[in-house]
């Protein structure tokens, strides 16, 4: 990755001339604080800017290890309204929060943003690559903060319609507050749905001023299980396969930090990080004339690297300031070898031979941030200011490479370069931000409001890997102005309402503005004159970015033992991305023939990405917790959200409406018993279909599924300070059911799928978690 000798050399200078700065102001900042008990650093400027939107929730690691989550889908399985997209045999293309998802939700990890996806629409159909947004352990996070609704101000460009923000575990979480320590934690996992083993041990030490933390994962399992399975339902191929095809996966995740304490007031840290998963499959449902054997081997890896300054300074302008650099790669790898017959006659000469695909997709970041807040008392109020900015260096770089073998062996035949979906391409963005939180002095009304200013450019590099016939791939730019305005009032003592103003954008991603460009020939019908030249595919240097609006209004009631909140939003989309075809020169007819015949096209049809047009969501969400007793408790929410472009069509991509109520019951200090149920609505055809320009309607997805209601029952159990038991009976009335994410994909993207295919997309029945842990 080309990176700016000035980016380096002013976030280095950040990072270590600011501790030598601070060294020297020492005696100053002592007089100002000198009024204080020494303390150490244990936050930072940076991990407090998390969002102020009127309806977020946060995850902690306890809550994760209650719930089991061995998935990212696991991470949100009881939050209506947000959910995990599937991309098959790719895993997760991001989250789905309100209807938006893909890039359009952002996902950071302290504070940076994960790789971002390349599925062409135009591949889909194959199955040979889709880059996702995973590479993060459930085991690695100490919190999770979901944002619902527009957030520019924490997530940056992609907060369109939320944000998923992850921050990694630190040592000082498992050890006493002051004086060494040392904790050792080992962990064991189980879990039925992909009988998935898991191992993890965590280090934690804190030796004088010095903090040390490891955490180390292994993952092994396999496909995710079907409702129905059987043998004589796995011995069935191809598409109308009813079962999952066989998988064996693994992965491994390394967590490394250290932190140590300069003053009492200041400390420096390094963290390293590694994520390594490997599937592979044997595609089964692929088995056809085309195909007589089709197995992958896909790889995905996040790893990086970063150092970081806090500084607690107390100064006029600011009481705490922190700057990091961070440097992290992302790759996707998919190799599919497929047993073409010897019918295939520009592959096999004598036989049937192998073939394989192997594309990949590397993406580099390089970020250098700076963070300052500062507490502000005047007369009448008080502002808690946060204040910031980062530059960052962002590159991609695709390949493909086709390669003919010597009938059954692995020798090479023939290899052949295809040509790279996108251009290699350098990104530079930088951007600056302001909140203010106001608590108005004998007031029942407190403010927050707060603005960013981001800009990005693209600079694609055109080379043999790819080349652009059509003359529409240039260097790009966008920049926005996004804000947040948030209004609270406490009615009484017990309710308060708030009112809800933001802005966010997304710039659009390097597949969307530079997928494969090409010119091809055609035929005119009335002369035989061989026309070339004519649009195939474009890129579009118009490309706007897409901006969101999220108005939303939220009642909450707070009592001792019991909590209410009913929130309303809307929110509009302008500019949406999407990918159409469109027709050069309607007035002629074109026919091209082959040896599989002819085909006659109106005019010459050719594939853009365009801002088609706004989109609305609306929708209600409910919230509700009692505690009846020291024993028991119960919580429940709901979601309905309903969106709709503005020709009237549906926005396919919402969510049915969704319930999950649950009780608990606490025995004992040591063990507690939760029941949950999960009722999901049923998807009709009003929710999934698309008007053409003629205006007849199409049905994007043939398999809609019905509602569902799913229990789930989990216990948790401590012995002393030292063990820890979870056992969790999921799908407990083992049930049959599918996630509308899950089969969105599956049936109009890929559409492998004839008689009773749709049947391996089903959730897996009843099934059973398991983990235990113990510390010393």
């Amino acid at each position: 990755m080309p990176c700016s000798k000035t980016l380096i050399a002013v976030a280095v200078s950040s990072l270590f001339s600011s501790g030598l700065f601070a060294a020297t102001m020492a005696e100053e900042a002592t007089k100002d604080l000198s009024q204080l008990e020494a303390v150490t650093v244990t936050a930072d400027a940076v991990e407090d800017k998390k969002s102020t939107t009127a309806n977020s929730t946060v995850i902690k690691a306890k809550q994760l290890e209650q719930q089991q989550v061995q998935r990212l889908e696991d991470m949100v399985r009881y939050i209506p309204g947000v959910s995990l997209t599937d991309q098959g045999r790719f895993g997760s293309a991001g989250f789905n929060i309100r209807g938006l998802e893909g890039n359009q939700v952002a996902i950071t990890v302290d504070g940076l943003a994960v790789g971002e996806t390349l599925n062409p629409p135009t591949f889909a159909f194959y199955d040979f690559f889709a880059a996702g947004r995973g590479g993060i352990d459930p085991d690695a996070v100490k919190q999770i903060e979901i944002v619902k609704g527009a957030d520019a101000i924490a997530a940056g460009s992609g907060s369109l319609g939320g944000a998923v923000l992850f921050v990694t575990k630190d040592a000082a979480d498992y050890l006493e507050a002051g004086g060494n320590d040392t904790l050792v934690r080992l962990k064991a996992a189980y879990s039925g749905a992909n009988d998935e083993t898991q191992g993890t041990v965590t280090v934690a030490n804190r030796t004088g001023k010095l903090e040390a933390l490891a955490v180390v994962t292994k993952r092994e399992g396999h496909e995710m299980e079907n409702y129905r399975d059987s043998a004589e339902r796995q011995a069935i191929t191809g598409s109308g396969r009813p079962v999952a095809d066989p998988q064996d996966n693994s992965s491994h995740n390394l967590l490394t930090k250290l932190k140590y304490q300069l003053t009492e007031t200041q400390d420096i840290g390094l963290t390293a990080e590694l994520f390594k998963a490997d599937i592979e499959t044997n595609n089964l449902s692929w088995i056809s004339r085309s195909y007589l054997t089709r197995s992958s081997d896909d790889q995905q890896e996040r790893s990086r690297i970063g150092l970081k300054y806090n500084w607690l300074a107390g100064y006029n302008w600011f009481d705490a300031f922190s700057t990091s650099l961070d440097y992290q790669q992302t790759n996707n790898d998919a190799f599919t070898l497929m047993l073409a017959p010897a019918s295939a006659a520009r592959l096999c000469t004598t036989g049937p031979c192998y073939r394989s695909e192997d594309r990949d997709y590397q993406q580099d970041l390089l970020k250098w941030a700076f963070a300052l807040d500062k507490e502000i008392q005047t007369q009448g109020s008080t502002h808690q200011l946060v204040y910031g900015g980062a530059l960052e260096q962002k590159s991609v770089d695709f390949s493909a490479i086709d390669t003919s073998y010597v009938g059954q062996t692995m020798e090479i035949a023939k290899q052949d370069i295809d040509p790279d979906f996108v251009p290699a391409t350098d990104a530079d963005l930088w951007h600056l931000y302001l909140r203010d939180s106001i608590k108005f002095n004998n007031s029942a009304f407190s403010l927050t409001s707060g603005l960013r200013y981001d800009h990005l450019s693209y600079k694609p590099q055109l080379n043999e890997g790819f080349t652009d016939a059509t003359g529409t791939v240039e260097d790009s730019s966008f920049s926005a102005v996004t804000g947040q305005l948030v209004g609270n009032y406490q009615l009484t003592e017990q309710q308060s309402i708030a009112l809800q103003l933001g802005r966010g954008f997304r710039a659009p991603s390097t597949e969307e503005m530079y997928f494969q460009t090409a010119l091809t020939s055609r035929t005119e019908q009335a002369t035989g004159v061989v026309v070339p030249g004519l649009y195939s595919s474009l890129s579009n240097p118009d490309l706007k970015a897409e901006y969101s609006t999220n108005l939303e209004l939220a009642y909450q009631w707070q009592g001792d033992n019991s909590r209410f909140k009913v929130a309303v939003f809307k929110d509009n989309y302008r500019d949406m991305i999407t990918h159409v075809t469109k027709v050069q020169n309607p007035g002629t007819v074109y026919e091209d023939c082959s040896s599989f015949g002819c085909n006659i096209t109106q005019g010459n049809p050719y594939t853009v990405n365009e801002n088609v047009g706004d989109v609305d969501v609306t929708g209600i969400e409910l919230q509700g917790a009692w505690r009846f007793n020291q024993s028991w408790s119960a919580q429940f929410s709901y979601s309905h959200h309903e969106g709709e472009k503005d020709n009237g069509d549906p926005l396919i991509t919402i969510s049915p409406d969704k319930l999950v109520a649950g009780v608990s019951y606490r025995a004992t200090d040591w063990w507690s018993l939760a029941a949950n149920l999960s009722y999901s609505s049923e998807v009709k055809a009003k929710d999934a279909y698309e008007t053409e320009e003629d205006g007849t309607q199409t049905q994007l997805v043939t398999y809609l599924p019905k509602s569902a209601t799913v229990v789930d029952l989990v216990s948790n159990m401590e012995f002393g300070d030292n063990w820890l038991l979870n056992l969790g009976v999921y799908n407990l009335l083992d049930k049959e059911y599918y996630r509308w994410e899950r089969i969105r994909y599956a049936a109009s993207s890929r559409n492998n799928i004839s008689a009773d295919g749709i049947q391996r997309y089903s959730e897996p029945g009843r099934y059973a978690k398991l983990g235990i842990s113990y510390s010393f």
